[in-house]
């Protein structure tokens, strides 16, 4: 065989083994700075770490890879993305990645730390305050809906958050919540995570991923003393694993996330979306 016909091939091979080897996307992060902290990849140019995928790696299943350039942006509400023009940006980057079939969405949050900063929660009773969550979770359904309308492959995870840390929130973006107690605070916030639970259960193809009281359980003093599920609102979000009391730092962030592989990822990950 000439020299230059086996050069050729083995090109050719090099080229096909180079391709297959390079991770599929499957999942899109859509959200607010919680997203944006678990991808490389963020709306907000954020310098975070690209722990999505490394989560993935760890557990095996690092053919596979997340997309959150677009859609992984800090400061982000609920009602925010709900708006026709970032629910199409959401709907691009399906159709753009029609690999992805997977969408892990953490929204709400800042949403919830509106009401909670505008003294709209203290002293209500939970009737009221479930006025306050209804268009919260009519704007989460809106975005679970159009997601799951571009492709019937496609499965949304409503990955809630943990609980805060009042006095460090306090300490770093001086926030006052109308007097509440972290107790208070951590409540309220779970009880919002009931809405979206219930709410997956009402969707078709719609998962949600419980995380309360997991940091506490593996960064409490000491580690694993608060047992799991639901942990303990009034003791919220152990220190040091947060400067500001509300983002969690990398390592917390797999936590997290291991919760929503155990729970969801392998499984449908390992089937190759069958």
């Amino acid at each position: 065989m000439p020299g230059s016909i086996r050069t050729l091939i083995v090109c050719f091979c090099l080229v096909g083994f180079v391709h297959a080897a390079e991770p599929t996307k499957r999942i899109l992060i859509v959200g607010d700075s919680w997203a944006a902290s678990i991808s490389a990849e963020n709306r907000d140019g954020f310098p975070a770490p690209d722990v999505f995928d490394e989560v993935l790696a760890e557990n095996d299943l690092g053919a596979w890879e997340t997309q959150g350039e677009v859609t992984a942006w800090g400061g982000r509400k609920a009602s925010d993305w709900a708006k026709p023009e970032h629910l199409a940006e959401i709907q691009t980057e399906l159709e753009k990645h029609p690999t992805i079939d997977i969408v892990h969405l953490m929204i709400g949050g800042n949403d919830f730390l509106t009401q909670a900063l505008q003294g709209n929660l203290a002293g209500k009773s939970a009737a009221e305050r479930n006025k306050v969550w209804d268009p919260i979770i009519a704007n989460i359904r809106t975005i679970v809906e159009r997601c799951t309308s571009v492709r019937d492959s496609i499965r949304v995870t409503v990955a809630d958050y943990d609980y805060l840390d009042y006095e460090a929130a306090h300490e770093f973006w001086k926030m006052d919540f109308g007097g509440a107690t972290t107790e208070e605070l951590n409540s309220w916030l779970r009880e919002l995570g009931e809405r979206k639970k219930q709410l997956a259960e009402e969707l078709d193809r719609c998962e949600y991923v419980e995380n309360w009281g997991t940091l506490q359980y593996w960064f409490g003093d000491p580690p694993k003393s608060i047992p799991l599920p639901g942990g303990d609102p009034a003791k919220g979000m152990p220190k040091g694993i947060s400067p500001d009391g509300i983002h969690p730092n990398a390592e917390a962030h797999k936590r997290l996330l291991q919760n929503a592989v155990d729970a969801y990822y392998r499984e449908w990950l390992s089937a190759g979306g069958e």
